[in-house]
């Protein structure tokens, strides 16, 4: 999944946590979910950040079934784990790069980047 990084997560709810890494990147790249990661049976969280912001839609869940996402699960993460948050917020900061060329407003790039927005 070109356009995804994946963390491996070990605590519940969520197995992985795949972070969208392009505006391109999109839930139709779920075909290549298994190629990517392999739980058998599980769940996944999608953060689109550098696409959607720091908005309702920025995670997204879907239940996994031999190693594929199963589309009509997927729906808007209501209650993401503050760990799971500062993972992300790490990842960002580390890779400000992919940050800065987002299709993010300027301030929301530099909330970003300092951390200030997990």
């Amino acid at each position: 999944m070109d356009n995804f990084d994946v963390i491996q997560l070990n605590n519940a709810p969520y197995d992985y946590l795949l972070i969208a890494t392009s505006f391109r990147s999109s839930l139709s790249d779920l075909a290549k979910l298994n190629s990517v990661v392999r739980i058998g049976q599980g769940k996944v969280l999608f953060d689109f950040m550098l696409i959607h912001g720091n908005k309702k839609n920025r995670f997204v869940e879907c239940s996994v079934v031999d190693d594929s996402c199963e589309r009509q699960t997927i729906k808007i993460a209501e209650q993401v784990d503050d760990e799971i948050r500062k993972k992300s917020s790490l990842y960002f900061r580390e890779n400000e790069e992919l940050v800065k060329n987002s299709v993010l407003p300027k301030a929301l790039q530099y909330l970003i980047t300092t951390g200030d927005v997990i």
